[in-house]
């Protein structure tokens, strides 16, 4: 959760939406004006723009660091006794606000991911000095530094330089002190050669399946001096009975109990008595 300590303004949103249209910056996006493409190109439109900008950020005066570098060299004391604030683990070049250090202008966006009501805030911050804050920082040492760094830049033709920004970006707007915290998070994409697999249900629930690439197990083989022989034919009949018994099971009771099939029909030669057949034939005999 970055937070840092900076010396601007805030720009309205709706004044960054026109000065991407008027300008025609395609890579800005102008409600999230803190990322690396974006910012780079607002940036470098600034330099475009506005030739009162100085070619350098606010540098600060080598005395204020002489004494910084003093400090450090002195022989370090106990863990508890040591009431230094120790230096960030994050380089400038991994923080997107402090990557551009070519550009003496920073820009920042607060962000609270439990907010939910809005896709952006309505404003961003300009900025001429920031400090990152990772544990804690001496907000009147950090002010120092500034004033002193802006006292130093007062021999050069380049003076109130941020107030002329000011008034071309957002008229009217103070310029002071912030805290600015911006609770975005890295987004890692995942990667493209993971395994895991979904597969979608007609009821729209997702089942995350994974390819174990288990091996298959061999076919039974018969064991060796045994040949297989064919089946014979009474197997081949008890197989048959069995098939049938397993058809007759799994037939509907309406099936099962036909009397068509219960009851078989009775042949020519049981309906036609002896004297019957006598007659017929006698009669063909006759004729």
């Amino acid at each position: 959760m970055p937070t840092y300590l900076c010396h601007g303004f805030r720009w309205h949103r709706r004044e960054i939406r026109i000065f991407v249209i008027l300008n025609d910056i395609d890579d800005a996006a102008p409600d999230w004006i803190v990322g690396r493409t974006s910012s780079a190109s607002l940036l470098s439109q600034f330099a475009q723009n506005f030739d009162f900008l100085p070619r350098e950020p606010i540098a600060v005066p080598e005395a204020v660091l002489e004494h910084a570098d003093a400090a450090q060299d002195q022989p370090r004391p106990h863990r508890d006794d040591d009431l230094s604030v120790p230096p960030s683990r994050v380089p400038p070049s991994e923080d997107d606000v402090l990557a551009n250090d070519w550009s003496p202008v920073k820009l920042l966006e607060e962000y609270d991911v439990e907010e939910t009501q809005s896709a952006s805030r309505p404003y961003a911050f300009v900025a001429d000095y920031v400090v990152r804050v990772d544990l804690s920082v001496n907000v009147g040492d950090e002010m120092a530094r500034y004033e002193a760094a802006s006292a130093a830049a007062t021999k050069d033709d380049a003076v109130g330089w941020f107030e002329k920004l000011r008034d071309k970006l957002q008229v009217g707007e103070r310029i002071g002190w912030h805290i600015v915290v911006c609770a975005d998070e890295e987004r890692v994409a995942p990667d493209e050669g993971s395994s895991d697999e979904y597969d979608f249900s007609d009821e729209g629930a997702v089942t995350p399946t994974r390819n174990l690439n288990l091996p298959m197990r061999p076919a039974a083989e018969a064991p060796p001096g045994r040949e297989q022989r064919p089946p014979t034919a009474s197997a081949k009949a008890e197989a048959a009975k069995g098939k049938e018994k397993q058809e007759a099971s799994q037939q509907p009771d309406f099936l099962r109990n036909d009397p068509i099939k219960t009851s078989p029909q009775p042949g020519l030669r049981h309906k036609l008595s002896t004297k019957g057949l006598r007659r017929l034939f006698s009669k063909k005999d006759g004729s």
